[in-house]
């Protein structure tokens, strides 16, 4: 998993002078210091919090990807269908893994009724291109640049992967890579997939 890093601006306060017979007062500095390590060591560790699936749905609705070739398309071109959205990066090693793989779940789900669409953070769409053509790979791509999507929802790190269903609603949302990661997104893909769409159920089924 590759951390998404924000610049930003920490400020450090420190004391000007040190009164005379003011000792005390570093005692106590260090005392809070101490008391204060449990609680930030906490913080430091606690994972980022995922975006909201509100959040998330908002943003699909006007989002506009380019794909590698520089055509457009928005979320809504793909509305009916179960949706497995995957940002990640041709710079971030995991990525590079699990891509071939995902390729194989989208193969598997395409006529199903579902795609893996691939949303690149790269700033260069030829490298993502390049990618796509050493490892012949099938699945919808986009290349959306480092200030799109992942940037818009603040995503923690990449690969990030979240599955939509038929209504275009984030079921789950998997941060990170492994096995785990390709498990539980294929598990929850064909779950989904598996599930008549509303349209399809009869009026007995609705009034059960």
């Amino acid at each position: 998993m590759t951390r998404m890093v924000h610049r930003g601006r920490t400020a450090y306060g420190s004391p000007r002078r040190a009164r005379r017979g003011g000792g005390w007062w570093w005692v106590l500095a260090a005392a809070l210091a101490l008391a204060a390590a449990p609680a930030l060591a906490r913080a430091a560790s606690a994972p980022a919090a995922a975006p909201s699936p509100e959040r998330i749905r908002a943003a699909l609705e006007h989002h506009v990807f380019h794909t590698p070739a520089g055509d457009t398309f928005t979320a809504a071109s793909m509305s009916g269908q179960v949706v497995v959205l995957h940002l990640w990066a041709t710079w971030c090693a995991p990525c590079r893994r699990e891509l071939p793989r995902l390729d194989e779940l989208d193969r598997e789900i395409e006529k199903r009724g579902g795609r893996v669409l691939a949303v690149s953070i790269d700033l260069d769409a030829r490298n993502v291109e390049r990618f796509a053509r050493q490892q012949r790979l099938h699945l919808p791509l986009a290349v959306d640049g480092p200030d799109g999507l992942a940037r818009e929802l603040d995503v923690p790190a990449i690969p990030y992967t979240m599955v939509l269903n038929r209504s275009g609603e984030v079921v789950s949302q998997i941060p990170g890579s492994g096995e785990a990661m390709l498990d539980a997104t294929a598990a929850t893909a064909r779950r989904l997939i598996a599930e008549k769409p509303m349209a399809a159920r009869t009026d007995s089924e609705e009034a059960r």
